[in-house]
């Protein structure tokens, strides 16, 4: 039997109310759930995995019809860890980020957001209208400067969907590779939230 670690956290919605029965599930690189709990009526889960690597954790409750979902990548799970996830009506996802050597020192951040709103409403692009204001970014927990943003189109087989490319200061001081903790929260005109994390 190999070593295992835990995984806790709360989920809450976007006022900070905790969620009972949310599910909360880590995925292999298949895109297959390797793991599912639930949350309890505090908003608290625990997953006890193999030490590994995770490319996907998620929270979600009453997807599609109350909330969509919250994504974070790349766990690298060596130590018990703690992840809280907020979800809303939009949800933001596919996020990405690197640096462009040689250039202006800054965060370059990709995501594809979507809104529970327009996809109720049948629109065919789902993706809220966002400006550079209705985007939190912040790395170990100290909010970073975005700014750039670039609406670009990504393609999805049967159509094309709206996604992010946004430029955001470079944090001060970086922890080693694997273990910085990116989070990018988002709002729209109608108060939507989403967010997302990644480890880098």
């Amino acid at each position: 039997m190999g070593q295992k670690r835990t995984i806790r956290g709360v989920v809450a919605d976007k006022e900070g109310a905790a969620l009972e029965g949310a599910t909360v599930g880590l995925k292999n690189s298949q895109f297959e759930d390797v793991l599912l709990t639930t949350t309890n009526r505090n908003g608290e889960y625990l997953l006890e995995a193999d030490v590994g690597y995770y490319p996907f954790m998620y929270a979600v409750k009453g997807y599609a019809d109350e909330f969509l979902e919250y994504w974070c990548q790349n766990i690298r799970l060596a130590d018990d860890m703690v992840i809280d996830a907020q979800i809303g009506r939009l949800e933001v996802y596919g996020l990405h980020c690197f640096v462009i050597k040689g250039a202006y020192p800054a965060l370059t951040i990709y995501f594809r957001p979507m809104s529970l709103t327009k996809y109720q409403a049948g629109r065919e692009d789902i993706a809220p209208d966002l400006s550079s204001e209705m985007i939190h970014v912040s790395v170990n927990g100290c909010p970073l400067e975005v700014y750039l943003l670039n609406m670009v189109e990504e393609f999805a087989g049967d159509r094309n969907m709206t996604a992010y490319l946004i430029q955001a200061s470079y944090p001060s001081e970086l922890l080693p590779v694997g273990n910085n903790f990116l989070k990018v929260r988002v709002t729209d005109k109608a108060g939507d939230m989403g967010e997302a994390s990644l480890y880098f």
